[in-house]
């Protein structure tokens, strides 16, 4: 020690002690914190970056949704012209019907019509339908019914869970001479 007294005074190794405690403070206080939030910066820039990525594979899905989406579809259902159902035309109706409901996987149960409409001279034919089946079908069947142009309006619909399949009860009025 007394070799490096010798050579070095005294007031430069304190200066010398104090540049070194600072250097030391300098790398413990500044440079690794901020290396620490270096690090974690580069793990939210890969996290951002993956997804990124992840947007960028996405982007076709979003635009064929979003085109398909922006797509117009119609809401209305296509209108039938309205026609009255000739006396004489009743018994193709009801072939019609059971046609029509065969066509959409369904089965008519019953199919009725009011007498004292058919001698009376009011203008409207009552008809009540049960049929069975699966309801999708049952929504294609009540479309397609929408275009027998001697239907004047479906009063009642009522649904009923059966064993394997539902029960359908529709009530409605044909218009006729």
């Amino acid at each position: 020690m007394k070799k490096i007294l010798a050579i070095l005074p005294t007031q430069s190794l304190i200066l010398f002690l104090i540049c070194g405690a600072g250097i030391l403070a300098y790398v413990f206080l500044i440079i690794l914190p901020t290396q620490k939030n270096s690090a974690e910066l580069d793990k939210e820039i890969v996290k951002i970056g993956d997804r990124i990525e992840e947007q960028r594979i996405l982007k076709p899905v979003f635009e064929s949704l979003l085109k398909k989406v922006q797509k117009k579809e119609p809401t209305d259902l296509p209108m039938t012209p309205k026609a009255k159902l000739d006396r004489a035309d009743i018994s193709k109706l009801s072939q019609g019907l059971q046609e029509m409901a065969f066509r959409h996987g369904l089965k008519i149960q019953d199919m009725n019509t009011e007498v004292s409409d058919l001698v009376g001279k009011n203008g409207y034919l009552l008809m009540r339908l049960n049929l069975t089946g699966a309801f999708m079908d049952f929504r294609n069947f009540l479309v397609d019914l929408g275009t027998i142009p001697s239907l004047e309006i479906i009063e009642e619909v009522q649904i009923r869970a059966i064993e394997g399949s539902r029960e359908f009860k529709i009530r409605m009025w044909m218009a006729q001479k």
